[in-house]
This record gives structure tokens, sequence and C-alpha cells, in this order.
């Protein structure tokens, strides 16, 4: 069904444009801190696969499954999504509420005031990301 592609097409690139917003408006000025202000390749690697490419896990699965060109089975598409939406729905709400703890915790403020005035709106969209995934495991895959 066309409709479920939509809907994991737009958490994944909700999940996507979370990542980036809140690594690009907040969490980078906290390279800073660390020594010589870059980090290694490997972590930067990690991170991009993380961030990036494993939010559109889900989507590719949908493609694959019985609702796109049937090369995977409705078994194995519904268990993949499960595990999937279930593993990105609890990654983006930990992530957020990770956010909101460390923001309770330092206001004085480790980071620039600039990124401190993106802090709100990018961890609403990181919510929104995990909530997204949770109502389509919730909705569309059990």
């Amino acid at each position: 069904m066309v409709g479920d592609q939509i809907l994991f097409a737009l958490g994944s690139i909700i999940t996507a444009l979370s990542n980036w917003t809140s690594w690009h408006f907040v969490w980078r000025h906290e390279d800073a801190a660390i020594e010589g202000g870059k980090r290694k390749a490997s972590e930067r690697v990690f991170w991009f696969l993380f961030s990036y490419l494993l939010p559109f896990l889900p989507l590719f699965f949908v493609m694959l499954g019985s609702t796109g060109s049937g090369v995977l089975g409705p078994a194995l598409t519904k268990w993949s999504l499960a595990i999937l939406c279930a593993l990105l729905g609890f990654l983006m709400s930990g992530l957020a509420m990770s956010s909101w703890s460390w923001y309770r915790k330092n206001t004085s403020g480790r980071l620039p005031e600039q990124a401190m005035k993106n802090f709100i709106w990018t961890m609403s969209l990181t919510t929104l990301a995990g909530i997204w995934w949770l109502v389509l495991l919730l909705w569309r895959v059990l």
C-alpha cells in the first residue's frame, strides 16, 4: 500500500532531519571540548550510519515487503519493521529524554548561547521522531 510507504518515508525523513538539526544547531559546539576539536574517523562513520542510514532501514523493508516489490515475505517484513520501529522509537525517545535531562542539569551553559536558543525545538523534533516510530509500530506494524 502506498500509504505505508509514505508514512515510513516521513518517519525516516523526520528522524534524519532531527539528527541533522540537533547536531548542526546544538551538539556540534560540544566538539570544542574534545581534544583537538575533532572526533576520530571511526566515530564520525558510526554517527553518520546511526544518524542518516539507520532511519531509512524501515523504509527499505517496506519497499521490499509485500506492500512494495514483494521480494520479502510478509512475516520477514513484519518482524523487521517491528524490530526497527521499536528500536528507532526507543532510541529517539531516549535521545530526547537524555537531552531534556542534560538541559535541566546544565542551564549555566556549556554550549554557546546560540546553541541553547535552538535546543528546545531540536529536542522537540527528536521527540516527534520517537513518537512517530512508536505510533507506526503500534498502528501499522503490530
